[in-house]
């Protein structure tokens, strides 16, 4: 069983149906049984917006959808879409671009956000790291993570290139899951990063999960990283689907 538990739709086409398509036959190509569609906070993107997405997968036994939501666009009634769907379970989780846009993880706007997810026990996501990594810094987040310990946060790309700070800061977090996606395309030219996430599977292999990228990144590339892991077959499997079944409760 490989769950790939953060895609995107791709750019490259015109329409969304035509879009769904090359994702699945992205999945089916490489082995992938599950995924994970990422919206945008955008309501109007080309990989889709919360609206988009929710009406392209509902009710899809293959593909499940988070919602990106942003307290600078149109929040109140992002926020009450978002409820709904929860409530009728086409989402099962939000994401929250920090670094894409400018707030910070620890944002007092954000808490309604993380009140929304607490109550329907669902995961916040967080855009980490590359050059606008101080919106959700390590330190950051192992502020807001102790804080809000009703929470279950994921933090997303493992502060790349950082990995290895990253898990420093936050191997106490328990309530921070680490999403590995976009760590693969450059891992191979920089042995540390590598090195610091297979010692940090051993350290934490509940706290792992298999993502790609995919609509940025190469899922067969990811996918090639994770075989490359030295890990346990127990670990493995933890990270490439068992940690990503119980955050996202599949």
């Amino acid at each position: 069983m490989v769950i790939d538990s953060h895609l995107h739709l791709p750019v490259e086409l015109s329409d969304f149906p035509a879009k769904k398509q090359a994702l699945l036959d992205e999945m089916s190509r490489n082995g992938v049984d599950r995924g994970i569609v990422i919206a945008d906070s955008e309501t109007e993107s080309v990989i889709g917006s919360v609206r988009d997405c929710a009406e392209l997968f509902k009710g899809d036994g293959v593909i499940k959808v988070i919602a990106g939501i942003s307290p600078l666009i149109s929040f109140e009634e992002q926020l009450r879409y978002c409820r709904e769907l929860l409530e009728s379970g086409d989402i099962i989780g939000l994401k929250v671009y920090t670094g894409h846009e400018h707030f910070y993880c620890t944002d007092s706007a954000l808490f309604i956000v993380y009140d929304l997810a607490a109550e329907f026990r669902v995961p916040v996501l967080f855009h980490t790291g590359w050059d606008n990594n101080k919106y959700a810094a390590p330190e950051k987040m192992r502020e807001l993570a102790n804080k809000r310990r009703e929470n279950t946060f994921v933090y997303c790309h493992c502060f790349y290139p950082e990995t290895e700070h990253c898990f420093e800061v936050l191997g106490e977090c328990g309530n921070v899951f680490f999403d590995t996606s976009s760590v693969a395309d450059d891992a191979e030219k920089c042995p540390i990063i590598k090195a610091s996430i297979e010692k940090a599977i051993n350290a934490m292999p509940k706290r792992f999960i298999f993502g790609s990228d995919f609509g940025s990144c190469s899922q067969e590339a990811h996918l090639r990283f994770a075989e490359s892991l030295h890990i346990t077959k127990e670990q493995r499997e933890l990270f490439m689907h068992g940690n990503a079944e119980y955050v996202y409760r599949l």
